[in-house]
C-alpha cells in the first residue's frame, strides 16, 4: 500500500500540472460513463432474460460480451421486429464506444512537452499505435456514454418492461 507521503507527493504533482489534471479528470468521467452503461446492459440483458437464473448469463460478462448476448436475443426473435432494429442500432454504437474506450483505458499514457498521447499495442503488427489524448474528446466519449445508458434504459424499460418512452430519448438515425 502506498505511503502517505507518497500520495500527498503524487497529489502535489498533480495539483502542479493542470493539463494533467485535466486530462485525469476527463478520463474519469468517460470510464464513469462507460461503467454506468456497462451496467445497464446488464440490466438489459438480466431483464431480457427473466428468470430467477437470468444473473446467472450476465455473471462475469464484460461490455462486448454482453452486447453478444443481446445480440443473440435479438436473433431470436424475443422482442419485436422494430425493437430488434433500435437495439441494433445502439448496439453498434455501443461497440464503437466500448472500442474508443479500451485505446484509452488499456494504452499508456505519453506526455511530453506539446501533447499528450496514448499508445496502444497493434495486434496485427505488433508495433505501436499511437493516438492523440484530449480531455475535450475524453468529455464527448464521456458524453456519449451518458446518452447510449440513457437509449439503453428507455429501450428495455419500453420494450421489455413495458413502461411508456421517458421523451424523445431514442437514438437518432445517422
Amino acid at each position: 500500500m502506498a505511503e502517505r507521503g507518497d500520495v500527498d507527493a503524487y497529489r502535489r504533482l498533480w495539483e502542479a500540472n493542470p493539463e494533467q489534471k485535466e486530462l485525469d479528470l476527463a478520463l474519469g468521467f468517460m470510464v464513469h460513463q462507460a461503467a454506468s452503461l456497462e451496467f445497464f446492459l446488464h440490466q438489459t440483458v438480466r431483464r431480457s432474460v427473466g428468470g430467477r437464473y437470468a444473473t446467472l448469463v450476465t455473471a462475469g460478462l464484460q461490455a462486448s460480451g454482453l452486447l453478444d448476448a443481446i445480440k443473440r436475443i435479438l436473433d431470436v426473435g424475443a422482442v419485436s421486429e422494430e425493437a430488434a432494429r433500435e437495439m441494433a442500432e445502439i448496439s453498434g454504437k455501443c461497440r464503437t464506444a466500448f472500442r474508443e474506450r479500451n485505446k484509452y483505458v488499456h494504452g499508456i499514457r505519453v506526455i511530453n512537452t506539446e501533447h499528450s498521447e496514448v499508445w496502444t499495442n497493434n495486434r496485427r503488427d505488433g508495433g505501436i499505435d499511437q493516438h492523440p489524448m484530449q480531455a475535450e474528446k475524453l468529455m464527448e466519449l464521456g458524453a456519449d456514454f451518458a446518452m447510449l445508458s440513457a437509449q439503453v434504459t428507455d429501450w428495455y424499460r419500453h420494450h421489455v418492461d413495458g413502461q411508456p418512452r421517458r421523451g424523445s430519448r431514442r437514438p437518432p438515425s445517422d
